[in-house]
């Protein structure tokens, strides 16, 4: 059991995630994603699509052709940064991914997502690929309108849903009086929690 003062701050986070799921203009809508391609480090923004305290874990969405699913797939090791300039609160998660693709887990998820969204998983190249001249990368009949639902499903089978599995959260608030800075530690079902200097 968490003593009062890391519960106070264990709470303030999960109501701060919970109302990121709910509202597309949440700061921690969005955060950085980290994964490591041989020893260089690859960052990118992805959107928060599910968080679970209990559970120890965030989700958000990809392309299986993306780089940064082939480098998970390699090391499967994770850094996660959130940070709300209007709270002052930086949130920075480590952990282990896993990958769900082509699952009832995904099926589930695939249903859930705008038909707009799906384009993106319909483009004809990888990401990252390198183009001889621009292309938005998704087909062209769809440019300016969103794929029936027949068309648009081919797009399942790029789709994968990226896990993020922490072990490890390092919480860190900005103030003038002096910064608020701890760790919790998540081992199974149980949480522990440390103060660290700023």
């Amino acid at each position: 059991m968490l003593k009062s003062e890391f519960q106070k701050i264990y709470d303030d986070i999960k109501l701060l995630m919970e109302k990121a799921l709910k509202n597309s203009d949440h700061p921690y809508r969005t955060f950085s994603l980290a994964s490591l391609d041989k020893k260089v480090p690859k960052l990118r923004t992805v959107v928060l699509r599910e968080f679970s305290f209990e559970n120890s874990f965030f989700d958000c969405h990809s392309d299986i052709r993306s780089p940064k699913v082939i480098e998970f797939k390699k090391n499967n090791k994770f850094s996660a940064l959130f940070y709300s300039s209007e709270k002052k609160i930086q949130l920075r998660f480590n952990g282990k991914v896993e990958i769900f693709h082509n699952n009832s887990m995904t099926k589930e998820r695939w249903k859930s997502i705008t038909l707009s969204s799906k384009r993106c998983y319909m483009g004809p190249f990888n990401p990252s690929d390198q183009l001889e001249e621009y292309h938005p990368n998704i087909p062209e009949n769809v440019k300016f309108e969103n794929p029936s639902k027949k068309d648009s499903d081919k797009g399942y089978e790029n789709f994968v849903v990226i896990r993020c599995h922490f072990d490890e959260l390092d919480y860190l608030k900005l103030k003038y009086s002096g910064h608020l800075r701890c760790k919790l530690i998540f081992e199974n079902e149980n949480i522990n929690a440390v103060w660290l200097a700023p």
